[in-house]
């Protein structure tokens, strides 16, 4: 009787230890937009997030505030952005940036401005981020354009 209950307490052991029970877990903190199966994951399992809030004409940049964390990021119609990586021993936090990269073109159509000058549509490029812009200030980051009041 012993016996068996001292095997039977071993393979419990052995269960909860295949599927990861008793295993320390750490969260994963996100910025709203990702949806993850759980909130905490053990120590080398294999976290995968999807961000599935995808707009036309806009870049995104997925980023790991942890330096010791590698994501990959793919795509796929089903699920949108897919980042995957593998759990560390800490809890990590996954973020996205995202910046509208539409240019318009005020001069596609002269015949609908005919009472502006073309001089005022020339396009510019902001010296803080780098978007170009046709308009007196820049629509990414709101800095007005070098030389206007």
């Amino acid at each position: 009787m012993k016996k068996k209950l001292i095997l039977f307490v071993l393979e419990v052991l052995a269960v909860m230890s295949l599927l990861g029970c008793g295993a320390e877990k750490y969260k994963v903190n996100a910025d709203s937009g990702f949806e993850l199966d759980k909130k905490s994951y053990a120590a080398g399992e294999e976290v995968t997030a999807y961000f599935k809030y995808v707009a036309t004409d806009t870049d995104y940049n997925f980023y790991c505030e942890n330096d010791d964390v590698k994501i990959k990021t793919d795509y796929d119609n089903a699920h949108g952005y897919v980042i995957t990586f593998t759990m560390p021993d800490h809890d990590v936090t996954i973020g996205v940036k995202s910046r509208n990269t539409m240019t318009m073109d005020y001069n596609a159509h002269p015949e609908i401005n005919t009472d502006v000058p073309s001089s005022a549509y020339e396009i510019w490029k902001c010296p803080d981020c780098g978007t170009l812009n046709a308009m007196p200030f820049c629509t990414e980051c709101g800095r007005k354009k070098p030389g206007v009041n």
